[in-house]
């Protein structure tokens, strides 16, 4: 039985009809389009927002504003400036407004506001993720994730739809929910009784729930997983292959921005969703990244008039990569690095991705879990999580693994922990700079 859609289900579905088109536009067409919304977007903000009215930089420009020259807005700046971030007059057609707070995986939280309107792009963008990833949305839906106040402990939470974006095209498969609090085995446990289709959670999570599926072989049933929150290392897809026989479907997102970028449909790398923002990756001299080179990400909301963020740096790096395929004419991302702590200082104070070699460690101790810590410019901790003692042989195959990924002889502690940390939002950071 085909029912007729609710006005918010039409307008998600409305949304993909224009969604469909704007991802296949020139070069010169979505250029132009991406201008108007910016040039609206600062007329509002320059007349209606404190912290842009007074801010220096911009009244010396005397109206002759430069996009290169506009100042950028620092996560710190944000945390100072809240309240001055706000709209006076957003628009009564915008609908009510909505508190976010990140997790506060750096420290302290973000506070944001944002209006139903956007929300209608966040619902949007979810059923473009759903259509590029291939998933059928009759199958069952499984998701780990962190929520507090314990609640969705095992045995979880169930519902009869994935959520608002699919239900507007008429799915009503089951989906269910545990927090990311219950221990390993539980949540092994949970998703063998559960076996769906489909499983969203973390990347740390799904790694070690990748290692249990090696060792016991009990769900059989995934064909796709969607990996939200933390930054996606390319040995984890390798691992999920392996242990599941799928592939990973990458998102890239945020509280306060929303949809930043969807994997692509065909290949491992991203597509900036430009209906949605505005991202440059740029360099130390603030200047746009060729492809291949990693840069700060900056980001601008466009449909965020209650607190408008233009060219906010979210805290993040990313490399820019070339066209694509697949017949999406949207900007590539060909990775995500991650945060400006995840970064490995050199005593050149040079900096890059610590790509140091997880699927090597994890031969190495295969029921244990690792984090890095940077110290200094010449030392790290390797802490590992596990119940047997590392011998000293191994302790000294790991140091020359990290080392000879990393690209220097740093001084390594090994350290031996019950318990790998995570933020007070249950995101894990594989690497941390201490610096």
């Amino acid at each position: 039985m085909i029912s007729i859609p609710t006005p918010q289900e039409a307008m998600v579905l409305a949304m993909q009809q224009r969604l469909k088109q704007s991802e296949c536009l020139t070069f010169k067409q979505r250029n132009h389009l991406q201008q108007r919304s910016v040039e609206a977007l600062l007329q509002h903000a320059l007349m209606t927002v404190p912290y842009y009215q007074s801010h220096p930089e911009i009244k010396s420009m005397q109206g002759n504003l430069q996009w290169d020259k506009f100042p950028i807005l620092t996560r710190t700046q944000l945390q100072k400036n809240e309240k001055e971030l706000i709209s006076t007059q957003p628009p009564a057609e915008h609908g009510s407004h909505i508190d976010f707070r990140s997790s506060g995986s750096t420290g302290r939280p973000v506070h944001t506001k944002s209006t139903e309107y956007s929300q209608i792009y966040w619902q949007a963008l979810t059923l473009r993720d759903h259509l590029w990833a291939g998933r059928n949305m009759n199958g069952k839906l499984s998701a780990i994730k962190f929520l507090p106040d314990n609640k969705a402990r095992y045995p979880g939470l169930n519902n009869n739809r994935w959520g608002t974006s699919t239900a507007a095209l008429g799915f009503h498969a089951p989906s269910s929910l545990l927090n990311s609090s219950e221990s390993l085995d539980v949540q092994y446990r949970w998703l063998c009784e559960q076996q769906p289709k489909y499983l969203v959670t973390y990347p740390s999570v799904l790694q070690e729930l990748a290692k249990i599926q090696l060792r016991k072989k009990q769900l059989n049933s995934l064909h796709n997983v969607s990996c939200i929150g933390e930054n996606l290392p390319p040995s984890l897809r390798e691992l999920v292959q392996q242990a599941f026989g799928c592939r990973v479907h990458d998102i890239y997102s945020s509280q306060e921005v929303g949809y930043m970028a969807l994997q692509c449909p065909k290949n491992n790398h991203y597509h900036v969703q430009l209906e949605n923002c505005l991202l440059e990756i740029l360099d130390e001299n603030n200047q746009p990244c060729a492809p291949g080179q990693m840069g700060r990400v900056v980001v601008t909301t466009l449909h965020n008039y209650l607190m408008p963020l233009i060219r906010y740096e979210i805290g993040d790096y990313a490399i820019p990569g070339s066209t694509c395929d697949c017949g999406i004419s949207l900007p590539v991302l060909e990775r995500i690095i991650g945060r400006t702590r995840n970064l490995v200082t050199y005593p050149d104070g040079s900096k890059s991705w610590p790509a140091y070699n997880p699927m090597a460690l994890m031969n190495l101790f295969p029921m244990a879990s690792f984090q890095i810590e940077q110290l200094s410019t010449e030392e790290l901790q390797f802490n590992v999580q596990t119940s047997t003692k590392p011998s000293e042989e191994d302790c000294n195959q790991a140091r020359k693994i990290i080392c000879d990924a990393i690209g220097h002889n740093f001084t390594i502690h090994i350290n031996q922990v019950p318990q790998l940390a995570r933020s007070s939002g249950g995101k894990f950071e594989e690497f941390i700079s201490r610096i």
